[in-house]
């Protein structure tokens, strides 16, 4: 096995003939999770005798978790061989899908599963946009985002699907199973990644527990509001900053949010990432709660979408590699407005409709992960690319998490009911109604970051 320096890692390339399948067979296990129990809360709910917001932590606990190790796996990139980290995380992954479901008569038992899958699962995303950014020519990298990013697209799209169809014939605790599959890829991974000298650094852990106290504390305070969490996520973010300026080995250099760029990128894939992942928590409660839908028959209307980003991601790919990484993210930004309009107009009328609208949704969220991925990659140093996608990968995940939580939340409002527009009073899917306007309204503000960030110039990777 090769062993290659730091200043070596930037002109090593790894075999993509077989690298790739397998990092797109953990990459999809990897976001599986993100979504898989979404369609599942409603046999949740009737297990454990919940309300939307107890629910609601199956889901948000993951992405807690999962956020946080992201940036931290991100950072031990930075030190640490990927290959011995991929691996670590794989079996974390794995042993909490056994504490979910051997325990499963517990819910705090089943949410302390989800945590630890979440520090497992982290260590998927995270290393293998490291690899990609790290180990590929820009070319080869354009294109790998892309395929990455229709991987992504396709296994929070299948989830649903794969969740409707296990728990309406399984139980919905064999959702924890899932996770045990990629382990069967951890061979590969031992055998081909390249065995890297450690790199000079050190993890500053009073900045890691500043920044796992102040994501916990404002998502808390989503969940049950109050000014104690408030100003404890306040206070925790405060010392996070100081800390990060005064250290001398930070957890995260402050010279990352020197670039306009990388900050607005980071704000633009916030909103985003609150959409992409609630828009698979509203709907299958939605189709449950005004329709009636089962779970695999809601899996069965999602599924159009998934198996479409499958497809219209890797195209992504190619065309910012010949067109660049701004032409396939405004062109992504397009679609997913339009399709949320589809929804928002036909949710009353023929139900099924909504099936059709969401290929152009996930296929907009292909587009634009794609571009954003890229552009990012191209704005962060060599040298702290572990820690800027980690951190990436952070706000991503947790912007997840106060989507869900915030949405839960708001569900349990009676003033959510009441339609925004009055000449437009829906009934019982007012409140759905009311939400997909939301998500309109981050769309377009994404799409203005996203300008003021990178501009529109289409630069070839």
């Amino acid at each position: 096995m090769e062993k290659i320096m730091a200043d070596d890692a930037a002109v090593y390339k790894l075999d993509g003939k077989k690298a790739v399948p397998w990092i797109l067979f953990v990459m999809f296990f990897g976001v599986l999770n993100e979504t898989v129990f979404n369609i599942s809360t409603p046999k949740v709910v009737a297990q454990y005798d919940l309300s939307p917001t107890g629910v609601s932590w199956i889901i948000t606990v993951f992405f807690i978790t999962f956020g946080i190790g992201t940036v931290v796996y991100g950072k031990l990139a930075d030190m640490y061989s990927v290959r011995s980290l991929i691996t670590n995380g794989l079996v974390i992954y794995a042993l909490g899908a056994l504490v979910g479901f051997l325990m499963q008569q517990w819910y705090a038992a089943v949410i302390i599963g989800r945590a630890i899958q979440g520090v497992g699962a982290s260590a998927i995303p995270a290393l293998i946009m490291i690899v990609t950014a790290r180990y590929f020519t820009p070319s080869d990298r354009s294109k790998l985002f892309g395929i990455l990013a229709s991987t992504s697209s396709f296994a929070i799209g299948i989830g649903p699907v794969v969740g409707g169809i296990i728990s309406a014939y399984i139980h919905w605790s064999a959702l924890f199973l899932l996770s045990l599959i990629p382990l069967l890829s951890i061979p590969f991974f031992r055998r081909t990644f390249p065995v890297e000298v450690k790199r000079a650094g050190s993890m500053d852990i009073p900045g890691l527990l500043m920044l796992s106290v102040s994501v916990t504390a404002f998502v808390f305070w989503f969940t049950d509001p109050s000014w104690l969490l408030l100003l404890l996520g306040i206070a925790a973010l405060g010392a996070f900053i100081w800390r990060i300026r005064t250290a001398a080995e930070p957890f995260v250099q402050p010279e990352l949010f020197r670039s306009r760029s990388y900050r607005t990128g980071l704000l633009a894939g916030t909103l985003l990432f609150v959409v992409m992942t609630g828009m698979p928590f509203v709907l299958p409660l939605f189709l449950s709660g005004v329709h009636g839908f089962n779970t695999d028959r809601i899996g069965l209307m999602l599924f159009p979408g998934s198996i479409s980003a499958v497809v219209f991601g890797t195209i992504a790919g190619r065309l910012a590699a010949s067109k660049g990484a701004n032409y396939v993210a405004y062109i992504g930004l397009l679609l997913v407005g339009a399709a949320l309009l589809g929804v928002m107009f036909m949710m009353t009328q023929w139900i099924w409709y909504i099936a059709f609208m969401l290929i152009p949704l996930y296929i907009g969220f292909a587009f634009v992960q794609t571009g954003l991925y890229d552009k990012l990659a191209q704005v962060i140093p060599l040298e702290l690319m572990g820690v800027g996608m980690g951190l990436f990968g952070l706000v991503s995940q947790i912007s997840g998490a106060f989507g869900t939580a915030a949405i839960a939340q708001v569900l349990n409002k009676d003033w959510l009911g009441h339609s925004i527009v009055p000449m437009f009073e829906l009934g019982a899917s007012t409140a759905y109604w009311n939400l997909l306007i939301g998500f309109i309204v981050l769309i377009i503000v994404a799409w203005l970051l996203y300008r003021l960030a990178f501009g529109y110039k289409r630069d070839v990777s």
